[in-house]
């Protein structure tokens, strides 16, 4: 079963560098705790990345203001929904 959440970038610089690195440290984190997950990032633009490399995260381009789509596979709804608004706090300015 697939969590899907929609949210926005709100930093100024967008996805960057910083947020990147911590969006990836905690989903490996995450991973390692439970291997089956899978999270992916997809931009309006169509790009998609795993989130468990900051730099595919910062090649989706995604600015600040742009919506970007969380998918998270191999977890329960509860859990799929702590990550999301873990990965949301480090997306704010």
């Amino acid at each position: 079963m697939t969590y899907t959440a929609s949210v926005t970038v709100t930093d100024q610089l967008g996805l960057h560098a910083r947020p990147a690195a911590q969006i990836a440290k905690l989903v490996k984190s995450a991973i390692e705790a439970n291997p089956a997950l899978v999270v992916t990032f997809k931009h309006t633009s169509g790009k998609h990345a795993q989130a468990k490399s900051a730099l595919m995260l910062m090649a989706l381009g995604a600015k600040s203001g742009e919506s970007v789509e969380i998918q998270i596979e191999g977890t329960s709804d509860e859990a799929a929904a702590a990550l999301v608004a873990d990965i949301q706090g480090f997306l704010i300015e």
